[in-house]
């Protein structure tokens, strides 16, 4: 049996994190804290191989940075960690005013900002696993993803649209999908590791 949605919201409660508004990010959802975890684990897991680029920024890397600082804002507001998404959001705006003083003295802290934030995030995660009934899934489930979505999908894909694949991707993870059961992990990982062509050609292929 599943952890009911009110036990995991408890843990919520009493887990609160400086700068998460976990309102907002049960509002994204549904109010189904069920699924709000499952983007947060999602968070905690593709987050860290992202960092390690960001962390490498140059000069010459700065119109590359933007794009991955951009994809690193989108991921933080995605579980409603606004304060880190503001941060972010600074440092995208820098680096696109080629401003390089600022993106070397912010970033490092920022990305010391995140991984503490996953440590903050994985702690609540295991509080959840550990408690009694936490291995199943609440989320209904579908045959194939929906038409509709994956066509979202496709189209913020053609016009790099991050924050739009984000939540695309965010719509289509209320699902489980029988034929499909790693397609929303999958597409996440594409989506942290910056493969936007990969879920171009996953969103075709389903829409075939």
């Amino acid at each position: 049996m599943a952890l009911e949605n009110d036990k995991i919201r408890a843990i919520l409660d009493e887990s609160p994190i400086e700068g998460v508004d976990y309102a907002d990010g049960l509002a994204r959802f549904g109010n189904q804290p069920a699924i709000y975890l499952r983007i947060i684990k999602s968070f905690i897991k593709n987050t860290p191989e992202a960092l390690e680029t960001l962390a490498s920024v140059t000069p010459e890397t700065l119109s590359d940075y933007a794009i991955r600082i951009h994809g690193l804002k989108g991921s933080c507001y995605g579980i409603s960690a606004m304060k880190l998404g503001d941060e972010a959001k600074a440092l995208e705006l820098a680096s696109k005013a080629n401003d390089w003083a600022t993106v070397e003295q912010d970033n490092p802290t920022v990305i010391a900002h995140v991984r503490e934030l996953i440590a903050q995030l994985e702690a609540i995660v295991d509080k959840v696993e550990q408690s009694e009934d936490a291995d199943g899934d609440l989320r209904p489930v579908a045959d194939a993803p929906d038409r509709e979505l994956l066509r979202e999908l496709l189209e913020a894909t053609r016009s790099f649209d991050v924050e739009g694949m984000q939540q695309a991707i965010d719509k289509l993870d209320v699902v489980r999908y029988r034929a499909h059961p790693r397609l929303v992990s999958d597409l996440r990982e594409q989506l942290t590791n910056f493969r936007y062509d990969l879920i171009e050609d996953k969103a075709r292929e389903l829409l075939i």
